[in-house]
Parts: C-alpha cells; structure tokens; sequence
C-alpha cells in the first residue's frame, strides 16, 4: 500500500527532509512517499484531522509546531513528555503517536565525536526546543549539564524541568566551564550575519574540548570557525539533523535506515 510522509513546519520551503526521505524509501524499496506540508498555527487543527482520516502515515515536526502539535495526539512516548517537545507522529489506524528524534541525533553526533559523555560537563546555549532536547540527551547518557540563555528567567524555566541542572543568563556565561560547548539557540538561523561576538566571547570558547552548533545553515557557523581555528573539536549541524532523521526513518518504516545515501543526500543539499 502507497504511504504517504511529510514535512510538518510553516514555513517549510527550505526544508532539505523530502530529498533526504525519499532517496531513502527508494533504496530500500519502499512505496511511498515524503511531501511538504506548509501549515501555518491556524490550521493546525483542521489539517491533523487530515492526517488521521487521509490517512498520512507519519510526520517530522519542526517549528513552529513541535509543541503544540501534542495537543492532537492520542499518545505521546516518555522522552517525548520529559522533553516537552514533538518531532516525530506516527499514524497507526487514525491514532495518533509522538515521539521526540531530536535527542537521539544530537547523542549520536556527541559521541561520535567525544565518546561516552558520561561524566562530561557540557554548557548548553539556549532554551527553547531543541536545546530541551540536547539537554535531556545529555543528562540521559550521564553528563552535567548548564544552561546558558540570552532571557536567564528562560534558562531558569528549562533547568527548572531537569533535575541538578545550573543555569544563567548569557552575559553570566564565565560562571560556567565544561568539556563540551553546544550552541542551541536559533541565532544564526534568525540572524545569519550576526557575529560570534553577538553570542558569546572568543575566550569563552577556548574554556572548552568539544563545540557542536546545531544550526546546518550555515554549516560553518561563526561559533565553529573560531573554535576551528583554535583547534577544538567542531560538530557540525548537518551531524544532528542526520541522526535525528535515521532514527525517524527507522520508526516510520520499522526497518533500518540507508544511513550513507541518506548523508550522500544532505551532503549535497547542503552545497
């Protein structure tokens, strides 16, 4: 039976999911297919009434509706709740499942790098969804984590979430040191000429081993070219937004995903 998948975000043009998705369910061989939806707040309702009854078999979802998105779900799985956050619906007969991806790609690209991240202190910059998810992989695999954000009452609301979390506002940022940096917040997304210096010091950045941004746009985002030119280990985006993607295509199909043709794929779509 022909299934149909898709990208759940407004808006969503950008989005480099579809060529990722269906050069994946072409190499293994699959019927189906993997669309764009570009659904604003307003119609969010009306179109997860689609989703049950078309059916759609199953979505990624990205802002601005990873939270509210629940709302429409019949059940959702205890990362997913622990995190607050939604980034994967499954379709199973017109009820409805969600799940949370994002917390697996982000571990799988740490320690790809770094190894166990038990013991690891890390810093995380920002507080909103994916830095809820980042920060509840790394707690999950053993790490001490502190939470660094522009808005410190934001900070203190996600380290509140988490037990034996610290947190401060960016400009406290010298409070804090660790083994690994990560940028979550969405500053070069927003902003792609904003400087390093519109986040944080060059100087802060040496405090530190490791230093992953999950922005993929751009790869290099200023963060990872100074600290690649302080010879630090970089991470970049393009690592998290695979991972999380492998794991998706692994719940949506229940098979295990072509990793390579789906890297080969991003790799080019991000040329």
């Amino acid at each position: 039976m022909h299934k149909k998948y898709g990208i759940l975000a407004h808006p969503a043009g950008h989005s480099l999911s579809p060529a990722i998705f269906n050069a994946a369910f072409k190499e293994a061989g699959l019927d189906a297919e993997y669309r764009v939806y570009d659904i604003p707040d307003v119609k969010l309702a009306e179109f997860m009434k689609t989703v049950r009854h078309e059916p759609v078999s199953g979505l990624s979802v990205s802002l601005p509706h990873k939270e509210d998105v629940r709302t429409y779900l019949d059940e959702v799985d205890e990362d997913a709740k622990k995190i607050g956050v939604v980034n994967t619906v499954l379709n199973r007969g017109g009820f409805l499942y969600g799940y949370n991806t994002d917390f697996v790609g982000a571990n799988k690209a740490l320690k790809e790098a770094v190894g166990e991240l038990s013991g690891k202190k890390a810093v995380v910059i920002g507080a909103g969804g994916a830095a809820r998810a980042v920060v509840y992989g790394l707690l999950k695999e053993g790490a001490e984590v502190a939470i660094i954000n522009r808005s410190k009452d934001k900070a203190e609301e996600l380290a509140g979430d988490f037990e034996g979390v610290l947190y401060g506002g960016i400009n406290e940022a010298d409070k804090f040191d660790g083994d690994i940096l990560v940028q979550a917040s969405s500053i070069w997304t927003l902003n792609p000429d904003a400087e390093l210096n519109n986040l944080i010091s060059e100087q802060y950045v040496k405090r530190f081993d490791v230093v992953m941004d999950i922005v993929y746009k751009p790869l290099m985002t200023p963060l990872l070219v100074a600290a690649e030119s302080m010879g630090k280990t970089v991470i970049t985006g393009d690592k998290m937004l695979l991972y999380q993607a492998v794991e998706q295509f692994k719940l949506f199909t229940e098979k295990d995903a072509p990793v390579e043709v789906m890297r080969k794929e991003l790799s080019e779509g991000l040329v």
